[in-house]
């Protein structure tokens, strides 16, 4: 295969004997793959370590008719076009090995009124023909895609008049909709394997969980052997394994809280979580001197600020070392299948002859990463890890919920105090008066208001501290929390944080750390090292928020991110 698969011999520890290879869920790649390099690559896929692929502009969007994208919409069977050419394609692709390719399709476009039965009877039956193509052409199932209307699941969308309808009455046509969506495929496939991106139960509120819970209950209904898998995209940025196996038991945790004990049943025997990684393909935000939005660039040393669009630099997004540790992470947090979103052709070049073809396809000519062949031998090696590691994953696999916290040893209380800022003012780089002085017996005054330090404890599930419980009001301001570490001896130690969104942390009242970002708070999404005295250590952390979510996760641990047990927090 040219260009894509140049091998290095990279020595790498701790790798998975042949039985612990068996055990690891297969690895999907989410790119624009067309069928026909697909078929002819196949072999050289699956030596590197992947095991199906989500194929996307086959059915793309859900008002497609599947059997009409050949130009003929007659041709219903074995005689349609582009039947031939995905048949082809998986025969191909099972002769080398690999068998889990998935029709991807997405909500691009906005989806008819919930409540509206004649409109939802024209998607529904789409899907069914979907799932049959799927099954005929030795598909494994259906991927869904439903991000790129997720204004839809926000009751205060624009298209929402409330005309005959209420907000009650929009989640249960919604969740009436995933039932029969789910349905007529099955009916269609009895066998298919569904999966769901991204985790919408979290992502967008009570409608995408009305309409997921709905997915799940058809499954569960016909106890369907393949399963639903939720194949998340928060995940993208994890790199650590220790992170990205909590954010899996967190959110399974969620959707077993949000479904019946029936499809609680089902979830836990067939369906699972499956993570993502997302190691190649750069783009930065450009903006101008007002903050306004211009455009994407690559990375700087490359392109400047040149505004060359978001599929320009197919290079890295981090080092060859955190996708070992992400790779890990998504392969041992994840049941059945853990997949990489390649971010155009990111995983393959094409020459001129190879776009003569196979046609070019997005960014498929532009260069690979210099150090490509090494991100590769990492989905080859399947390293999985320490036995740290190992022993976290048992315990998420048995769901024994106190010692797997126990494991990871999140922070469990902290000293907070707030809310300082507003809208208007500069929070981040605003200095309020607990970094001048941190006492937590201080009293401050913001706007004729006294606020005083409190004392309070993190989620006891997930380990996060949610300022939204403890102030108001919790958008365009900031808070202060507050821990002190009693070390039994002088040692290195790491902290690690997650916020949500921007970070400063001060360690013995010194700045170590500063991070103007918006994001969701995710486990040691920040590492950093420190030696911890004899005795007391400071720490000061402070997380001002734009909107929505706002809180964070610590832990004090040691360089391999196992907890440290010769320290007192309090």
């Amino acid at each position: 295969m040219k260009k894509l698969f140049v091998f290095i011999a990279v020595s790498m520890f701790l790798c998975c004997t042949n039985n612990k290879q068996q055990d690891l869920p297969k690895t999907l790649l989410f790119s624009p793959i067309s069928p026909e390099y697909l078929a002819d690559t196949a072999v050289e896929w699956k030596q590197n370590g992947f095991d199906g692929f989500l194929l996307s502009g086959i059915m793309a969007n859900w008002g497609d008719d599947i059997w009409a994208q050949d130009g003929d919409p007659s041709s219903r069977n074995e005689s349609d076009a582009t039947f031939q050419r995905i048949k082809n394609c998986n025969d191909m692709c099972r002769k080398a090995g690999i068998t889990d390719n998935f029709i991807k399709i997405a909500f691009y476009k906005h989806v008819p009124l919930w409540t509206d039965n004649a409109a939802w009877e024209g998607i529904i039956k789409n899907f069914a023909e979907a799932a049959r193509f799927a099954k005929l052409s030795g598909c494994k199932g259906i991927s869904l895609d439903i991000e790129y209307v997720n204004e839809q699941y926000q009751f205060n969308w624009q298209g929402y008049d409330y005309k005959g309808y209420s907000q009650q009455d929009l989640i249960t046509a919604a969740n009436k909709r995933g039932y029969e969506m789910v349905n007529a495929m099955l009916k269609e496939y009895p066998d298919m394997v569904y999966l769901t991106l991204p985790e919408s139960i979290t992502f967008y509120g009570p409608i995408a969980k009305a309409l997921f819970t709905g997915w799940l209950e058809a499954m569960a209904e016909q106890q369907a052997p393949g399963g639903l898998f939720v194949l998340t995209e928060l995940s993208y940025d994890m790199v650590s394994t220790f992170g990205l196996l909590h954010y899996a038991f967190e959110l399974e945790s969620k959707i077993l809280d949000a479904i019946s004990p029936k499809a609680q049943d089902y979830w836990m025997k067939t369906c699972g979580v499956s993570l993502a990684g997302w190691p190649l393909g750069y783009y930065r935000e450009i903006v101008d001197k007002d903050g306004e939005f211009l455009g994407w660039s690559g990375k700087k040393e490359t392109f400047g600020d040149s505004l060359v669009g978001s599929y320009a630099d197919k290079s890295s997004r981090f080092s060859v070392e955190d996708f070992k540790n992400q790779y890990a992470g998504i392969l041992l947090g994840s049941k059945k299948y853990c997949w990489i979103y390649g971010h155009g052709a990111t995983w393959w070049q094409f020459d001129q002859a190879d776009v003569e073809k196979y046609g070019k396809v997005g960014n498929s000519v532009l260069p690979l990463d210099p150090q490509f062949d090494q991100y590769l031998n990492v989905v080859k090696e399947k390293w999985i890890s320490t036995p740290a590691i190992q022993n976290l994953v048992e315990l998420a696999k048995t769901r024994q919920v106190d010692a797997f916290n126990a494991e990871l040893g999140f922070v469990s209380e902290f000293h907070i105090v707030g809310p300082f800022g507003c809208e208007s003012c500069n929070n981040f780089d605003t200095e309020f008066p607990p970094e001048t002085k941190t006492d937590i017996h201080a009293e401050y005054t913001v706007k004729d208001k006294a606020l005083k330090w409190q004392q309070c404890k993190v989620d006891p599930v997930s380990g996060y501290l949610d300022f939204r419980k403890h102030f108001q009001p919790t958008e365009w301001v900031c808070a202060y929390a507050y821990i002190s570490v009693n070390s039994t001896i002088e040692q290195d130690a790491q902290i690690r944080l997650g916020t949500n969104d921007t970070a400063t942390l001060w360690f013995n009242g010194q700045k170590l750390f500063a991070k103007n970002i918006e994001r969701s708070a995710a486990p040691d999404s920040d590492i950093l090292s420190v030696r911890l005295n004899k005795g007391e250590n400071k720490v000061l952390i402070k997380v001002c928020n734009s909107e929505l979510n706002w809180g964070l996760y610590l832990r004090i641990t040691r360089d391999d991110g196992s907890p440290l047990d010769n320290v007192e927090i309090y």
